[in-house]
């Protein structure tokens, strides 16, 4: 399968001009085929050990019900989280996570999650109904929503980031949204697959206040002498910390 670093070299020669191209070249991720993958294999063991009728149907309202606020918690409280660049393990992969990705948005090497750490807890969030509730075969069910989901939500950023847009209001509303997350204000527009959560707490903003941290999250040049970890592990893949200009 093609690294992240080919994906990005290969969608940039591909020179996309209509939005079925653009699916397609989202879909040739590595990372969006495995999610795929798995759910194809869930639906299959599902059927095989002749799962309960009703466990699809749950398993679907369950993951359409959840997923607006697991995407919303995770982004806002965990990829967002200052904890995380504070300690030497979790830094390098709070960079990787989101920090590269906000430093530069334009970077398809970062635009998609690393499997790492997306199909680990998109098996915990199946194996939680799946345990909790008597029927027989919600847990590969549970798989097959979950994957099917996050794959949405990666087709969704993907659309956001990638220069060819979609005629549809649904995906440009969410594009733009998204982008003013990025390049106007961090702190608002949480939501990538769905508003919801957004309107709910109150974070869906289309002002025009432009947050002096929306690329750096607030790792500057001050707090990076305190917690050196991610501008070292620019120093070591670049050759310098960003050149200082990324911390400030």
């Amino acid at each position: 399968m093609l690294s992240d670093k080919a994906w990005s070299k290969k969608y940039r020669e591909r020179h996309i001009r209509t939005r079925w191209a653009l699916a397609a070249a989202i879909v040739d991720h590595y990372a969006v085929k495995m999610y795929l993958a798995i759910s194809g294999v869930s639906l299959l063991a599902f059927a095989a050990i002749g799962g309960n009728v009703f466990a699809l149907p749950v398993a679907i309202l369950l993951t359409l019900s959840f997923y607006p606020l697991v995407e919303y918690v995770l982004h806002r409280f965990v990829l967002h989280s200052k904890l995380l660049y504070k300690n030497a393990i979790t830094a390098p992969i709070w960079r990787r996570l989101h920090y590269d990705h906000h430093m530069d948005p334009n970077n398809l090497t970062v635009l998609f999650a690393s499997p790492l750490t997306s199909v680990p807890l998109l098996v915990v969030l199946a194996a939680v109904p799946g345990s909790v509730l008597n029927l027989e075969g919600l847990f590969p069910a549970m798989l097959a929503t979950n994957f099917l989901m996050f794959t949405y939500y990666e087709f969704m950023h993907a659309s956001a980031h990638l220069k060819l847009g979609f005629q549809s209001n649904w995906i440009a509303s969410h594009k733009q949204s998204h982008l003013r997350h990025h390049f106007v204000c961090e702190s608002q527009n949480y939501g990538i697959g769905t508003h919801v959560m957004d309107r709910i707490a109150g974070t869906a903003d289309t002002s025009t206040h432009h947050s002096s941290t929306v690329r750096n999250l607030g790792y500057d040049d001050d707090v990076a002498e305190v917690y050196p970890w991610v501008r070292d592990g620019y120093a070591r893949d670049h050759g310098s910390a960003q050149g200082g200009s990324g911390h400030r």
